[in-house]
């Protein structure tokens, strides 16, 4: 169950990390296939990498997209293709739901999304299973780029748990013009 801050219980949280690590492996196998060349989690099973689980409706998985040999377009569409073959055919709104979970496939198409990605690290889930998730100051940044409620909720925590380099957030923001709107959303603090 959920508390009334959003946050989810101990069992619910290792049950949905393994369901995770579930969705996670596949896109794993996609990457190790060349369907994606590189990807980062971002959103909020990102974030629980550094923060304080809260609960969420999907994974968000930004990719570098590549075109098709002999095109200039940059589609999803080979992903999907392959998540269709190997079975996973169930949409939730625009995502499809892989091993339970709907995955939003975002391509990375602003300079900080794809340095998020270059960026990425493996981090350990469940059974060898290893997700790659930038670091805590690309999350912010994103998160601050966007600039959505649940953004803002996400931030707050990463602020009031010092889990990031404050002199590393403050030379990414500044070096992708988002320093005025980090600074706004320190003012509501």
């Amino acid at each position: 169950m959920k508390n009334d801050f959003g946050y989810l219980e101990q069992s619910e949280y290792r049950f949905a990390m393994l369901a995770t690590a579930k969705a996670i492996a596949i896109v794993n196998q996609l990457k190790e296939e060349g369907v994606i060349s590189a990807y980062a989690v971002g959103g909020a099973i990102g974030a629980l990498f550094y923060i304080e689980p809260t609960q969420t409706q999907d994974i968000d998985i930004f990719v570098h997209l590549n075109p098709k040999p002999g095109s200039l377009l940059v589609t999803i569409e080979p992903i999907l293709d392959r998540l269709e073959e190997l079975g996973f055919t169930l949409w939730e709104e625009d995502k499809v739901v892989v091993a339970g979970w709907p995955i939003q496939f975002l391509p990375a198409t602003k300079a900080i999304e794809i340095e998020a990605i270059a960026h990425a690290k493996p981090e350990p889930l469940a059974d060898g299973i290893v997700a790659f998730v930038p670091p805590a100051e690309y999350l912010m940044a994103m998160a601050i780029d966007l600039g959505r409620p649940k953004d803002m909720i996400r931030l707050q925590c990463f602020y009031e748990q010092r889990v990031f380099d404050p002199n590393q957030l403050d030379a990414l923001l500044e070096k992708h013009q988002l320093s005025s709107k980090w600074q706004r959303y320190l003012s509501q603090f």
